[in-house]
């Protein structure tokens, strides 16, 4: 079990995941502390992650998981936190007294990077653009900050409203709107096929924040399209993956480490 371990072995699964800047992220924040990390890349398929798994976290301190397993993975736990129940997602997998938990630092992550940039989320309005785990995983935080309002646009009006009925303050957007948000996040995976969403400029004033929770070249075509229909500011998601990365790390090692972005 994991209190038996002597060196701190960790790793992301997911499919794939040579991209990942995980182990680079952790072991940036290791070094913080003086603690020896080995943290390995696993990609696994869907059929494969059960198996796999198993067999990697009984010598493991723990894992994060990345798509498309965070959802495939909850099965394989002996329990998961609230704010995991509320995402159905697991992205951190930890030891309790000898049982695995599941943790979900997403929503959290974008709270701190929304936070470090200046985003003043109580009583604010919020479009996100997509209904799928992504956005499931954030709504839980963003009302936890006292949002007024988040609104769920999806090419799929069905996944939208019934991912929106689950949760308060929470509404399947409507085409009209009266006002402008504050806060447009983007949550679909079209940036990278290089494509973006259609934008209206009405969802837009001087103060709108566009923020897209990927990061690197799949944000841009989001992040050009904000800034070109109105948007005040845009930011991709990379501060989001630092912070999620952070909250893991504390799960772990119950030690904050400073977020330094390269």
């Amino acid at each position: 079990m994991a209190e038996s371990i002597r060196t701190h072995r960790l790793g992301l699964f997911g499919h794939p995941v040579k991209h990942s800047q995980s182990p680079k992220i952790h072991q940036g924040f290791a070094a913080q502390f003086g603690i020896e990390l080995d943290y390995e890349l696993m990609d696994v398929t869907a059929a494969e992650l059960p198996e796999a798994f198993a067999l990697w976290i009984s010598q493991a301190q723990g894992c994060n998981i990345t798509v498309p397993h965070k959802t495939n993975i909850m099965p394989l736990l002996d329990h998961y936190t609230e704010k995991a129940h509320l995402a159905q997602a697991v992205n951190t997998v930890f030891w309790r007294e000898g049982q695995l938990w599941g943790d979900n630092t997403d929503g959290d992550g974008l709270i701190m990077d929304l936070k470090t940039k200046g985003m003043l989320l109580q009583g604010a309005r919020v479009l996100i653009i997509g209904a799928g785990g992504a956005t499931q995983g954030i709504i839980p935080s963003l009302l936890e900050q006292g949002v007024d309002e988040i609104q769920i646009i999806n090419r799929n009006q069905q996944k939208a409203e019934k991912l929106a009925a689950q949760f308060d303050r929470c509404s399947n957007f409507e085409v009209a709107t009266d006002a402008p948000f504050d806060l447009i996040i983007h949550a679909t995976s079209m940036g990278h096929q290089g494509l973006c969403p259609d934008l209206d400029p009405s969802w837009f004033d001087q103060n709108s924040m566009a923020y897209d929770l990927s990061y690197g070249a799949a944000a841009q075509p989001f992040l050009f399209a904000a800034q070109e229909t109105g948007a005040c500011v845009v930011y991709d998601g990379l501060g989001m993956l630092y912070g999620q990365a952070a909250l893991a790390f504390n799960i772990w090692f119950a030690k904050k480490p400073e977020i330094t972005l390269t």
